[in-house]
């Protein structure tokens, strides 16, 4: 008899059933043996750090993250690992051993301001949204081809992304860009992939006008409405002509990656 069975048949007569002396062993192995595994990683999950493994996939941006035995993790979490922000997308339920969860890597910082006036940073993927909304619409009169200005927005549920609706507008793109392109929320769906009120938002914008009310510098869509351009002109005594002076930008914000 091994010393494991020896060990077993005396943990039984004590009470402890042969499930959960196996799920005792199985704990008890990985707490050993991940340490050394080239996939153990100490990372930032939301706001501590915790030591995980991080899986490979084929697809470079998505990656498995394991806890280590008797953790777990919520799904929406956000994970900062190798000087990049990632999301955990999916997770699953069975963790009596351990979490196993998908982790997708964030492409964009998006930038908005509540209705308190509060400005607000947070990581999200950015993606091509034609692939939810290709196709023709036609009949004998007319015929409707949707266009190809939509993205789409995964982005973490948290008491202030629940907020979000139709009437929010964003800018989104290339930060170097001195004019940004603008978009509105046209397609809020909010129950997709939340889970006993964890999880992401899977949202779809379309290209609008941006408007004067857009601070593009700071990439805030509406930014004015709150903070509105006051324009002091005066006379400028030694050549007679009038110069315009505008106020440094609001610095009142809300700064984190949530």
């Amino acid at each position: 008899m091994s010393v494991w069975e020896r060990y077993e048949n005396r943990m039984l007569t004590g009470g402890m059933n042969r499930r959960e002396a196996t799920l005792r062993k199985e704990m008890n192995f990985l707490s050993h043996k991940l340490p050394n595994s080239l996939s153990y990683h100490n990372v930032k999950i939301d706001n501590s750090y915790r030591n995980v493994a991080i899986i490979n996939t084929d697809i470079l941006t998505e990656k498995f993250i394991i806890t280590m035995p008797g953790e777990t993790l919520p799904c929406g979490a956000m994970v900062f690992w190798e000087d990049n922000f990632w999301i955990v997308t999916e997770k699953d339920v069975n963790n009596e051993v351990y979490t196993k969860a998908k982790i997708e890597q964030c492409n964009y910082l998006l930038k908005w301001i509540d209705s308190d006036s509060v400005i607000h940073e947070q990581w999200c993927i950015i993606e091509d949204g034609t692939k939810y909304l290709t196709g023709e619409l036609e009949d004998r009169h007319f015929v409707v081809t949707r266009g190809d200005s939509r993205i789409a927005m995964r982005i973490s549920r948290n008491e202030y992304t629940v907020k979000f609706n139709r009437e929010n507008r964003f800018l989104i793109d290339d930060p170097d860009s001195e004019i940004k392109l603008a978009y509105a929320l046209t397609k809020p769906l909010k129950v997709g992939h939340v889970y006993n009120n964890e999880g992401i938002y899977s949202f779809v914008l379309q290209e609008v006008n941006s408007t004067d009310d857009d601070n593009h510098e700071l990439s805030i869509a509406d930014y004015y409405k709150h903070f509105p351009k006051e324009i002091d002109i005066t006379s400028d005594e030694l050549n007679g002509e009038q110069r315009i002076e505008q106020p440094e930008e609001s610095t009142n914000k809300n700064v984190g990656w949530i």
